[in-house]
């Protein structure tokens, strides 16, 4: 998932009715970083980052790409992590997101990687989860570690429609665990933040009422948008509207499990990497000819040949990597 939204998709989601209001916190904090953009090949450094902690998930949502990955399975290095968040962080980045389209408690290191962050200064770290695979004691472990804001997607109200859209049958484990959630929160005496995301489908939207009625005393807000195309890897009725440029490349730094720097958090194949991290520092891959040079496709609108292309034209034609010495894994 993008800081953005979770599907990558900054068009205009609609909020909850009641006690969502007219504009919630994760809604207002996409609407700055969309503001914040400089269409520029080699804008300033952002503030926000995403990273792959694992592009491991237990799941296989129906909007989702993940399933038709075929990149080998893997956590991030300890050492690799600590590095690369110390150099964010010595460039300006100040709110890191662990987590980018996959599931980040299937990282064994997560708590530690959190007291990490904390123990740099970021000043936000947000975790965006399915909530099947912590059991209380690890999702304790990670919220007194220091993390900041939790998410929950659940997209579904029901047990069976969320072993539909899902693909497992986990239902009452996540919502006992976004109510345990809930209650240790309250002793914490510090800001915290819980959400929860609904993506939307033909296939689920009858059930959001019923998702509404049981999550609305438990967090602070529920994120409703529909299914996008998952940066062009997902075809057949997922629609997508984006601003005339897209602001991912311009915005937010995406670094993959593997260490590597790319456009897009949603990029399951890597076919958006610009850089390896493990031998180029990281303000020399952002200000890099490669990611300049997609930088202009962008602005210029000539972005034929790659993943980009087919999410902002919302199509789904032979692409290429722009990396393929880093990238061999196929197109989706």
């Amino acid at each position: 998932m993008s800081p953005l939204n979770e599907n990558n998709n900054p068009s205009e989601p609609s909020a909850s009715d009641g006690e969502q209001g007219n504009l919630n916190k994760m809604q207002t904090r996409r609407d700055k970083i969309l503001k914040s953009a400089e269409y520029e090949e080699a804008p300033t450094f952002p503030r926000v980052m995403l990273i792959e902690i694992s592009n491991i998930c237990n799941h296989s949502c129906a909007f989702c790409a993940y399933s038709k990955m075929t990149r080998p399975h893997q956590t991030m290095a300890p050492a690799f992590f600590k590095r690369i968040m110390r150099e964010a962080y010595d460039l300006g980045t100040r709110d890191v997101g662990l987590h980018a389209g996959t599931e980040p408690f299937a990282c064994k290191h997560i708590v530690e990687f959190i007291a990490e962050c904390k123990a740099i200064g970021y000043e936000y770290v947000y975790v965006t989860t399915n909530g099947s695979i912590p059991k209380k004691e690890k999702l304790k472990a990670a919220i007194d570690a220091g993390i900041d804001s939790l998410k929950f997607s659940i997209n579904a109200g029901d047990a069976e429609t969320y072993a539909e859209i899902h693909g497992k049958p986990h239902f009452d484990r996540v919502l006992e665990n976004v109510r345990f959630v809930s209650e240790y929160r309250k002793t914490l005496g510090r800001p915290f933040h819980l959400g929860a995301s609904f993506i939307e489908v033909e296939e689920n939207t009858a059930s959001f009422a019923s998702m509404e009625e049981i999550l609305l005393p438990l967090v602070d807000e529920i994120y409703r948008l529909p299914a996008g195309n998952q940066s062009g890897q997902m075809s057949g009725g997922y629609s997508v509207v984006l601003p005339e440029i897209c602001p991912l490349p311009f915005v937010n730094v995406n670094i993959s499990v593997e260490g590597h720097l790319r456009a897009c958090c949603n990029d399951y194949q890597n076919m958006l990497v610009v850089e390896d991290l493990n031998k180029v520092s990281l303000i020399d891959a952002w200000n890099g000819e490669t990611y300049r040079e997609l930088r202009r496709k962008h602005i210029e609108d000539r972005l034929e040949g790659t993943l980009c292309y087919d999410c902002v034209k919302d199509c789904h034609t032979k692409v290429a990597p722009i990396r393929p010495d880093l990238a061999d894994w196929g197109q989706i």
